[in-house]
């Protein structure tokens, strides 16, 4: 202070800024002092979730603290992906070369993971359009005609509607309220004025509606006084207590009556269960156990009983001498037969005994056999020197006629044949019976 502070007193004028202290006028025997506040700041490092930090330093002058970040990258996201995110020398990135591959294409659409196009599959078939009431459709959807859709608006007189450059609008002026009011009115629970158009809340004016209006006009419903809480016993329940803190209800279940067929109290000890004797077949009960059912009135059923029914036919027909065909099993007559299953549940199995009967003449030397189908059964020859007149011969089978559906029938025929005729052996009558034994187990 060469050009200010010559004198005996220094007549600069030094100020104390925050932080500093001024002691002292300037002269030569009381010095300006200038002292600095020497606390310091105490720095921290906090991290979060997805930032490092770090605090380095002293805090002084010559070691001033050095504050770091560093962003922390999760290895193992908690949707089980990986993490795509990396750090460079310049901050975070992400490339597209790594999203690409998490793109795939579905129908319609081709993708390139190389360069990241995504593009629309061509669509071979022609566009076919269809226009609706109130929309027109033109154009097949290509370049050169691209598929174009405009409003129809109705020719009708009257109609305000247009279709403008910026889209459908109603002319100004054309539809005043008044023309609009009409076509508004109230349902439940709204008032409606078609002079003014104000629409308003109706409140019911049942008994002891709650609704009314509030002071600031919005709809209000008080709180119902509080009632006390009512606890009854149902039937199988007892109910002891007065329902205060001191005294809560305490509902408890007693035990049922159990009757034929269940056992148990329904306690946890002793559950309600049906009550079943021990499985005495020597087969296992999971194989060869029937089932128990309940029917629409809520008694236990078992599965359907067996049935056996037995059911037959007899026909007799009357021939003038027909002579017995020579060639073996050949078809004279049928008998048919409809047997029915009178299960409605299972299907039945049939066996068949089926019985023919025929009457033959035979002059001296002739012979003639009798069967059922390709079976033949038996056959006769006139060894003797006179004819023999009405002689018969009788025939039995047992047939396995198969199955019938539930409730079902089936039709069966029986071939009747003859063969090996000669000599100018005859038959006059056929008798046939077909018996049906219907087992349903």
């Amino acid at each position: 202070m060469a050009n200010c502070c010559g004198a005996a007193r220094c007549t600069c004028r030094v100020t104390a800024g925050p932080g500093i202290t001024v002691e002292g006028n300037g002269s030569a025997g009381a010095p300006y002092v200038i002292s600095g506040e020497t606390g310091l700041t105490a720095v921290e490092a906090a991290d979060t979730p997805t930032v490092d930090t770090t605090v380095a330093g002293t805090g002084v002058t010559g070691d001033p603290y050095v504050v770091s970040a560093a962003v922390i990258l999760d290895p193992a996201p908690p949707a089980g992906g990986t993490n795509l995110i990396q750090t460079g020398p310049d901050g975070l990135y992400l490339e597209c070369a790594q999203v690409r591959t998490c793109l795939v294409a579905g129908t319609g659409i081709t993708y390139d993971e190389t360069t990241g196009t995504i593009s629309a599959e061509a669509v071979a078939e022609p566009l076919v359009t269809e226009d609706s009431p109130c929309i027109a459709l033109t154009g097949d959807g290509t370049a050169g005609a691209p598929l174009t859709a405009a409003p129809v608006i109705d020719p009708a007189p009257g109609n305000a509607l247009a279709c403008g450059p910026d889209g459908l609008l109603v002319t100004p002026g054309a539809v005043s309220c008044d023309d609009v009011r009409p076509c508004l009115s109230a349902g439940d629970g709204i008032a409606y004025d078609p002079d003014t158009g104000i629409i308003a809340a109706r409140p019911s004016t049942d008994p002891d509606n709650l609704v009314g209006f509030g002071t600031d006009g919005g709809l209000y419903a008080a709180a119902p006084a509080a009632e006390p809480t009512v606890v009854e016993a149902g039937t199988g329940t007892t109910v002891t207590g007065t329902g205060t803190a001191a005294d809560p209800y305490t509902v408890s279940a007693t035990p049922p009556e159990t009757g034929c067929g269940l056992t148990g109290d329904g306690s946890t000890g002793s559950p309600l269960s049906a009550a079943v004797a021990a499985w005495p077949y020597p087969c296992d009960v999971d194989d060869a156990g029937g089932g128990v059912y309940c029917d629409s009135a809520g008694q236990l059923r078992s599965e359907p009983r067996g049935q056996i029914a037995f059911q037959q036919n007899q026909q007799t027909l009357d021939f003038a001498d027909e002579t017995v065909p020579s060639p073996q099993d050949t078809e004279v007559a049928t008998h048919s037969i409809d047997i029915v299953n009178p299960d409605a549940c299972r299907e039945a199995f049939v066996l068949l005994e089926a019985e023919t009967d025929a009457d033959f003449n035979l002059p001296a030397g002739a012979g003639a056999a009798l069967g059922m189908s390709t079976d033949e059964m038996s056959y006769l020859r006139n060894s003797g020197s006179t004819a023999i007149l009405d002689t018969h011969v009788q025939g039995t089978k047992v047939i396995n006629a198969g199955t019938i559906p539930p409730g079902g029938t089936l039709t069966y025929t029986l071939p009747i044949t003859m063969g090996r005729g000669s000599g100018g052996a005859t038959y006059n009558r056929v008798q046939s019976f077909v018996r049906a034994f219907v087992f349903v187990l």
